[in-house]
């Protein structure tokens, strides 16, 4: 007999209706007998048959609170044990009610597929940026666009699911810590892209290796959907891995990832070639993105700063804009323009830009006893309000994804000295739009500035020039450029999931 029904008979509110004597065949045919048992079962365990109904209601917001405290734990479990999954490298086991056919193959009849980005350029919230464009113009090639930004937490409030326009939304991960991007953006793409056991998106698209790429890998994994990767870091720079936050973890995904995905996208063919030659990736599988350049949109910009008036001490400046790796060739940069530095006290060279190799270029700076004419200015959210306000750009990079910076300037008229191998050596003639270099040339550097300096009439005619060039020649059709980026997604359904 149980504590609660002894105390009831104690109380008169109910008899004591237990046998008296042993006799065990009359008690389990006496159903008030059995009833009392059920009951005193759940007071002693505090588990809830599943054929009891409780009226009371304290002893009902006790079953209650154990109920939530029990699937509260369940799904504790399940979480760790996905993580523990990922993080292991192994692919998270999906339950058999998920596993459906895709929403979309190859040869399916529905003609738009959609689409799921992951990505960690915030400009994407930015009407109009570049990344809000290029993505969210994808509503004219696919049935939906999904876009997952992996974000750290900026504040207690949860962001909002944001529906840009009817066929395009935004997530944000919101992630208390770095470790936690993958993770999150993992579930929330299980949590908004799930219906009825199916997964909504047919292609996802990655945007970097390491988080935006985990992510992507894994729920294509589950959900048995192709993954494309868009490559846009120099990962074959070690001075650039090594500045990273956590180098060894990204260079491990950076391997894990090429080697598995079977859709990449370059920025450069050059990286396409290094890819394939370390990777063996299959020549098919790997492609060059296309570009875009808004050239009337650099040549309308206004200018959000001067830097004549953030620097009046300088007569005249001369702009290097670096991504401070190796192949930015800015420690050649300021062996070139030292000599004009040195001759006039009212010249000065602002450099801007973050990478591994800043403190190396301020240090050198102070080697050269030039730290008062040489500027360091972190990377902006757009370089062309420098630009229209330099009077000189110098740009000696390798880099091929860094072209789009010697269009930009022609675009707004800036007289440059740029590497004679690049898409400047394509585009410009030396001595007529433009000082043309080795990337090792320090002395055709110093030459060209000197040149700049004492012939006001050369900078205006070089400008001129070099933006007639890159509008006559450079395509600006931006909605045929979405049209080769979607078709260039839409490739990697080819390869199935």
């Amino acid at each position: 007999m149980g504590k609660c029904t002894r105390a009831l008979i104690r109380l008169g509110i109910i008899e004591d209706m237990a046998p008296k004597q042993n006799d065990s065949e009359a008690h389990w045919l006496n159903p008030l007998d059995e009833a009392r048992d059920h009951l005193n079962a759940f007071i002693d365990t505090e588990e809830v048959p599943p054929d009891m109904v409780i009226v009371d209601p304290v002893l009902r917001e006790k079953a209650v609170v154990k109920q939530d405290e029990v699937r509260a734990e369940e799904e504790a479990q399940k979480l760790q044990a996905e993580m523990n999954a990922f993080l292991n490298g192994t692919s998270v086991p999906a339950p058999e009610a998920r596993v459906e056919e895709k929403v979309l193959d190859v040869v399916n009849e529905r003609k738009d597929a959609r689409v799921l980005f992951f990505t960690k350029d915030e400009t994407v919230l930015v009407e109009g940026s570049p990344t809000h464009k290029r993505i969210t113009d994808l509503r004219y090639f696919f049935a939906e666009v999904h876009i997952i930004l992996l974000n750290y937490k900026s504040g207690r409030e949860v962001a909002p699911v944001m529906r840009i326009f009817d066929t395009v939304w935004l997530y944000t991960t919101e992630s208390t810590s770095w470790w936690k991007l993958s993770f999150d953006a993992y579930k929330i793409a299980e949590k908004q892209l799930v219906f009825s056991g199916g997964f909504r998106a047919d292609v996802l698209v990655a945007e970097d290796l390491y988080e935006s790429g985990l992510a992507a890998w894994f729920v294509g994994k589950k959900y048995a959907r192709p993954v494309q990767i868009h490559t846009y870091e120099d990962f074959s720079d070690d001075a650039y891995m090594q500045s990273l936050e956590h180098p060894t973890l990204y260079t491990w995904s950076v391997h894990y990832l090429l080697k598995r995905v079977q859709s990449i996208r370059t920025k450069t063919e050059l990286e396409r070639q290094a890819i394939i030659k370390e990777f063996g990736v299959i020549e098919d599988a790997i492609e060059v993105l296309p570009n875009y350049y808004d050239l009337t949109a650099w040549r309308d910009f206004v200018p959000s700063i001067n830097l004549h008036e953030r620097y009046p001490q300088f007569k005249f400046i001369i702009l290097h804009v670096s991504s401070m790796r190796t192949s930015s060739r800015s420690k050649e940069v300021l062996l070139g323009v030292s000599p004009i530095l040195r001759r006039y006290a009212t010249v000065g060279l602002v450099v801007v830009g973050n990478g591994p190799l800043r403190s190396q270029l301020e240090k050198q700076a102070i080697a050269l006893g030039l730290q008062n004419q040489i500027e360091f200015e972190p990377m902006p959210q757009e370089v062309i309000s420098h630009l229209k306000s330099a009077n000189v750009l110098v740009h000696l990079s390798e880099d091929g994804a860094e072209d789009d910076l010697v269009l930009s300037a022609a675009s707004v008229r800036i007289p440059m000295v740029v590497n004679k191998q690049g898409v400047a050596g394509q585009l410009f003639t030396d001595n007529k739009s433009a000082r043309l270099c080795e990337s090792t040339d320090i002395t055709c550097v110093t030459e060209s500035i000197n040149m700049y300096l004492n012939d006001n009439n050369s900078r205006t005619q070089f400008a001129i020039q070099a933006q007639d060039i890159v509008f006559t020649r450079v395509e600006q059709d931006h909605d045929a450029y979405v049209a080769l980026y979607a078709d260039s997604i839409k490739r990697s359904l080819a390869y199935g999931g």
